[in-house]
């Protein structure tokens, strides 16, 4: 059967105009059919409504055999509007037979459906959700869907929860807070059964409002989206997180997607939860501070060698920069990228005069070696493993 939501709603918002027919049918209506049903009841029982309001419907389709009796019953609501998104029912009329909402009210308590209606903001939300439906309370089956401005998430339960423990996982999960709003008043008007819904499809009747639009004569036009499936391992989000150690660049592929590693920055970009971003981080933090320390002291050094090579060439102590200097049984040791490898003889000098100069002014033996510091190797395997090991 065929659960259909018609409501009206202002040109700028489609939470303030105060009217909602909700209808049961066996067959689906054309939107056209469905605006005229819903225009008839609330004229018979509101007859002060405003008949050029009715903006959207939002087709939901249910598993659920509907009695012939209970074909076309209905739920029209009267909302009384107190407040920026908040409202309170004046009126209830409801043809829908008692004993269909029980039926109702059991099948929506087997599952939690989520609405995130922002395809960029709300993207962090639906990979938490995910996470947290799949580990966490272990759903039958999760299924996403892209929507017009967001997505969809539906999730069947291992066992009934009722609509209590359900208005607070959604809550917990971030689902959309107009839906949360709409249905916490629902369920205290014994109206549980028309909760936790999502629409499979929706039309709306978009309303030219731009000063262009209107000068041009552009006319009201009737929009439609139907909901399409997609893969969770398709969704990509990008998360930051910062440490107080600076690490080596580096780049790590995983299960989940990229993590992207400079300085104290860390990138993920991927599957990766909110909970898992920030354990990544916490890891790396505990398990690498030593190393950090070891860098501290480096940097020292380094910045010493550079100020040295800057007073033979500005060139020289640009190089510098991009090498690893540490000292190593008293001597100090700079080590050239490969990348940097052509220039090993510039930093020497003709018969070794630059790296002499540079000794006289620091008071060390200074050694040079093409390659990376053998511990920047360990430090990178040492990072890929821990990463592997928390995701």
């Amino acid at each position: 059967m065929y659960h259909i939501m018609i409501y009206s709603a202002d040109v700028l918002s489609e939470y303030t105009h105060p009217y909602v027919v909700h209808l049961f049918t066996s067959e689906k209506p054309s939107p056209e059919e469905a605006f005229k049903i819903a225009e008839e009841i609330l004229t018979k029982h509101f007859p002060k409504w405003e008949k050029n309001s009715l903006r959207y419907v939002g087709y939901e389709y249910l598993p659920l055999n509907l009695p012939s009796e209970a074909n076309k019953s209905y739920v029209a609501i009267s909302l009384a509007h107190t407040g920026w998104n908040r409202f309170d029912i004046a009126e209830i009329i409801s043809t829908v037979p008692q004993s269909l909402v029980p039926v109702i009210e059991e099948y929506r308590k087997k599952w939690i459906n989520l609405d995130y209606d922002n395809a960029v903001l709300t993207l962090p939300f639906v990979v938490d959700a995910i996470d947290y439906l799949k580990n966490e309370m272990n759903c039958k089956s999760i299924k996403v869907y892209e929507t017009y401005r967001g997505h969809h998430i539906r999730a069947e339960l291992l066992s009934p929860l009722s609509f209590d423990e359900l208005m607070k996982i959604r809550e917990k999960l971030n689902d959309d807070y107009n839906r949360l709003v709409l249905d916490e008043l629902y369920i205290k008007k014994s109206l549980s059964f028309l909760t936790n819904l999502l629409f499979n499809s929706k039309c709306w009747i978009e309303i030219p409002i731009l000063p262009e639009e209107l000068a041009a004569g552009k006319q009201p036009t009737l929009k439609y989206y139907e909901e399409k499936e997609i893969s969770p391992e398709s969704i990509s989000v990008e998360r930051i997180e910062l440490v107080s150690i600076n690490l080596p660049t580096m780049k790590i592929e995983l299960p989940k997607g990229n993590v992207e590693i400079e300085g104290k920055r860390i990138r993920f970009v991927g599957r990766f939860t909110s909970k898992e971003a920030k354990l990544i981080a916490t890891s790396i933090e505990d398990n690498l501070w030593e190393y950090a320390y070891a860098l501290r002291k480096r940097d020292d050094i380094k910045e010493k060698v550079k100020n040295a090579y800057r007073k033979i060439s500005p060139f020289l102590a640009s190089l510098i920069n991009e090498c690893d200097v540490k000292i190593e049984e008293g001597i100090i040791v700079i080590h050239v990228p490969d990348n940097l490898s052509n220039y090993i003889g510039r930093l020497i000098g003709k018969q070794g005069q630059n790296i002499k100069a540079v000794e006289g002014e620091l008071g060390m033996k200074i050694k040079i070696i093409q390659g990376q510091i053998p511990e920047e190797v360990e430090l990178r395997k040492r990072l890929r493993e821990l990463l592997k090991s928390i995701t």
